[in-house]
């Protein structure tokens, strides 16, 4: 292209005079080589929009989706339109991994009382260790479903005692109790809150929670919604970790949900709720407010 000829020799001849030589006005040649100055802008600006793209998706180990990047691409002070970054993940194959739930089921004896609901869907806390929340998952392998119990502090979300083992039975339950009160610590007037299974409805439980003057709360009768905070976190766990694995023991889950819960869930995923941060990073901006 005569452009392009010209360009390439401006170092050596006139512009002026290769226009002539070449039959071009030598505006036209100026507005030519501001429009290529703009297109190659435009294509590392795609190359670098590309690359925060991926480096997000990959640091979230293929989780993420659009919505997810486009606040933590805002969080590090990078605005880009939820379209643009929809459009960039289709074109390159950026897509979050999920799989299809299954899930078993268990019979369970109870062999202690139920608490009356005293959270009532409020999840909303201001301080931390006002009010905890605990349930239990199935996790296949192949040797047999493995079981994982979590208590989580409403006020960040944040998974502060988990149990893992292959009975489902009280002690896996108090055992994730006794992590997070090991952790955590306790104050007064405490509140832990869960659903009537068997575990938490058990003698053995129930001790626990009286001998650390921890108030029990339970969920009704069949309803999720009472206790969806620890739902919603397992669901997380399923589509997120869970679904996208083939655990062969019991050591496999235990290093993936210390990976998972730990490493990311903790310290990296963003909640809505928390003005999209991590637990504890929504933990440590209120810990300097209260010593500011």
């Amino acid at each position: 292209m005569k452009y392009e000829a010209i360009k390439a020799n401006s170092s050596e001849f006139e512009v002026k005079k290769m226009c002539q030589v070449l039959g071009l006005k030598t505006p036209n040649y100026y507005r030519w080589k501001k429009q290529m100055k703009k297109s190659q802008h435009k294509i590392e600006q795609e190359l670098t929009d590309i690359k925060r793209i991926e480096t997000i998706f990959l640091e979230s180990d293929k989780i993420y989706g659009y919505r997810m990047i486009a606040k933590k691409l805002e969080k590090d002070g990078h605005y880009m339109s939820e379209h643009r970054i929809r459009r960039i993940m289709r074109e390159n194959g950026f897509y979050p991994e999920t799989r299809k739930k299954y899930k078993p089921t268990h019979n369970g004896k109870v062999d202690g009382r139920y608490c009356e609901n005293l959270v009532k869907q409020n999840f909303k806390t201001e301080k931390k260790n006002e009010v905890w929340v605990g349930d239990i998952t199935y996790i296949k392998t192949s040797i047999g479903w493995v079981y994982l119990a979590v208590v989580l502090d409403l006020f960040n979300r944040e998974v502060i005692g988990y149990s893992i083992s292959k009975k489902i039975d009280s002690e896996l339950v108090k055992s994730a109790l006794g992590n997070a009160i090991a952790r955590n610590g306790i104050r007064d007037n405490m509140i832990f809150h869960s659903d009537r299974g068997c575990q938490y409805a058990s003698k053995g439980f129930y001790e626990l929670l009286e001998n650390n003057r921890i108030k029990g709360s339970m969920s009704r009768p069949g309803c999720p919604y009472d206790n969806s905070c620890a739902e919603s976190f397992f669901a997380s766990l399923k589509k997120e970790c869970i679904y996208r694995k083939n655990y062969s023991t019991i050591e496999d889950v235990k290093r993936d949900m210390f990976r998972y819960i730990e490493l990311f869930y903790n310290r990296k995923h963003m909640h809505s709720v928390l003005g999209y941060l991590s637990p504890v990073e929504y933990r440590i901006e209120y810990d300097a407010e209260k010593v500011a």
